[in-house]
């Protein structure tokens, strides 16, 4: 037993060692894909975690609905994804990562429209015709840069669209008609004062406007319903 315990911890470091070099010559060694493949589902690593700058902020979603004719609460997608993927987990899954990522493309495409462009995240779009109307407004002005930028806008708007229509269905049922994100941005505090009660750090907010609700064909609505409705939701935070 001590033995086999030996070689899988020989095992791990080797492929940590290798996997962490970069180089594909070494990886292959074992077989192609095959150092990926076992460090990717779990131990997947980034520099940036031992980097002299690390991350210094952190980002939130949140989404709120109209409700036959009212407006909901705002819903933080992002700390129920922690709360059922990560927090208290021994071997938390990585499924929140699919909500950070849409997130993060979302901001990165939206800070690249042109500047004569950059207020219309922020605008309206109701009615069923909402996606050609954001087209319309989002008309590229004649340079190949701005068209790709606007082409890649209207990709992640569509796929935050659906996410939050699907997740406001789920949650706050079928008189859901129109959604809203936000996105907060929240630093981190300076490592001098971690511990300083009375530094406080700011959050700031991107708006999006209103958008008239996109309905995902043969979505499973209650599977959606099992991790961000409100029974999930308040049995996630009691933990």
């Amino acid at each position: 037993m001590g033995a086999v315990l030996a070689l899988v911890l020989i095992w791990h470091g080797l492929a940590t060692v290798i996997y962490l070099s970069g180089s594909t010559r070494l990886a292959n060694i074992a077989g192609p894909g095959t150092i990926n493949a076992y460090m990717t589902p779990i131990f997947k690593q980034y520099w940036s975690v031992f980097a002299p700058d690390p991350i210094h902020e952190d980002t939130e979603l949140e989404i709120r609905a109209t409700v036959d004719g009212s407006s909901t609460e705002w819903f933080n997608v992002s700390k129920a994804d922690v709360n059922r993927s990560i927090l208290h987990h021994p071997v938390p899954s990585r499924l929140y990562l699919t909500n950070f990522q849409l997130t993060s493309h979302y901001q990165v495409s939206a800070s690249l429209l042109p500047e004569d462009l950059q207020q219309v995240p922020g605008k309206s779009y109701v009615g069923q015709d909402w996606q050609q109307q954001l087209k319309q407004d989002l008309a590229a002005n004649g340079s190949t840069a701005d068209a790709e930028a606007v082409a890649q806008f209207i990709k992640d708007e569509t796929a935050m669209t659906s996410m939050a229509s699907s997740v406001a269905r789920a949650r706050w049922g079928d008189g859901v008609t129109r959604v809203q994100i936000r996105i907060a941005t929240i630093p981190v505090k300076p490592y001098p004062v971690r511990k300083d009660p009375n530094y406080q750090v700011k959050t700031t907010y991107f708006d999006a406007g209103w958008r008239q609700i996109v309905k995902v064909p043969d979505i499973d609505l209650a599977a959606i319903a099992s991790m961000y409705g409100k029974k999930a939701v308040t049995a996630n935070a009691g933990q």
